[in-house]
């Protein structure tokens, strides 16, 4: 990873810790409900959310918010590495169906995940990382 920090906007960054954030308490918020919904607590989709997907974003969102901290208070890069990182998030959720919690969460998902991808894209751009 090569890329100028200091050619992000503080907003982006802001934005992008922000939406990251939405995205993983939705994913938390759909596997509850659809928990609560007897037919699909055994279903492959809400337990592959729910054991895998889910964990790993935590930990995602949880470094993403130090990072931000740390971007805000010029102490640090890293906000690049999981921009460049978060870039291929669609990707790497290729697989796993936004709809395992109904259609409601599917449409909240898509679009927080697009914002996600987006605003990396728009980090990754500002700092000139291809």
């Amino acid at each position: 990873m090569s890329g100028s920090i200091s050619a992000v906007p503080p907003a982006l960054v802001e934005g992008f810790a922000a939406v990251f954030n939405d995205f993983v308490n939705e994913v938390a918020a759909a596997v509850a409900e659809a928990m609560q919904k007897n037919a699909a607590a055994d279903s492959w989709p809400l337990r592959a959310w729910r054991n895998k997907v889910l964990p790993l974003l935590q930990k995602h969102n949880k470094d993403i918010q130090e990072s931000a901290a740390a971007f805000q208070s010029g102490q640090s890069k890293s906000i690049l590495t999981w921009a460049e990182q978060e870039r291929g998030l669609a990707k790497d959720l290729d697989g796993f169906p936004l709809d395992f919690a109904g259609p409601e969460h599917a449409q909240k998902l898509d679009f927080l995940e697009t914002r996600i991808v987006t605003v990396a894209f728009q980090i990754c751009a500002a700092a000139g990382i291809p």
